[in-house]
């Protein structure tokens, strides 16, 4: 099973080759992932990206290549702040912004799906709410996280200003 750790920085993990854009202890490919990765077609069982994609400007073309270089049934693991998260828009060096139905723009199954020719089969979807953030220690607030996970389109309309979520997972296959 081949894995890509995409966007590693620091968080180098065992059994995947680790990417980043900079030379950190660890990394075993530098590369820029806004420019087409040095990776063949259908390389990854497995794509894992965590606080990465909310820096890119151009998330249709990073989509387009973690297509690529995904294999039929392999599966990419997204993590990104959700939009109500404190630090979204206080770190300067974030672009874009999630909600638990980004990735749905990607599937069949949205009739604004036009914007770009790739598809994907949403595996997953889940908003994460901590008890703190504000330390290596944290946890989830599993109560919350259980109530949202019954209706996240009226958590995102009416409640998500009062109570901000942290993270949303997405996992996504390809569609090819």
């Amino acid at each position: 099973m081949k894995r890509l750790n995409l966007g590693c920085g620091k968080d180098i993990r065992e059994g995947y080759v680790n990417l980043d854009m900079y030379q950190l202890p660890g990394v075993d490919v530098v590369a820029d992932i806004t420019k087409r990765l040095p990776f063949e077609d259908d390389t990854f069982d497995e794509v894992f990206t965590a606080h990465v994609l909310e820096h890119m400007v151009d998330l249709d073309s990073i989509l387009r290549e973690l297509h690529r270089i995904t294999k039929k049934d392999g599966v990419i693991r997204i993590f990104v702040p959700h939009f109500t998260n404190f630090g979204a828009y206080t770190d300067p060096t974030h672009k874009r912004f999630f909600g638990y139905f980004t990735m749905d723009y990607y599937t069949d199954n949205n009739e604004m799906n036009f914007y770009t020719p790739v598809r994907f089969v949403i595996r997953k979807k889940k908003l994460f709410f901590y008890i703190t953030k504000t330390s290596r220690y944290s946890f989830e607030n599993k109560p919350l996280t259980w109530l949202v996970s019954l209706s996240p389109l009226v958590y995102e309309r009416f409640f998500c200003w009062i109570i901000p979520a942290q993270e949303v997972y997405y996992e996504i296959e390809p569609v090819k």
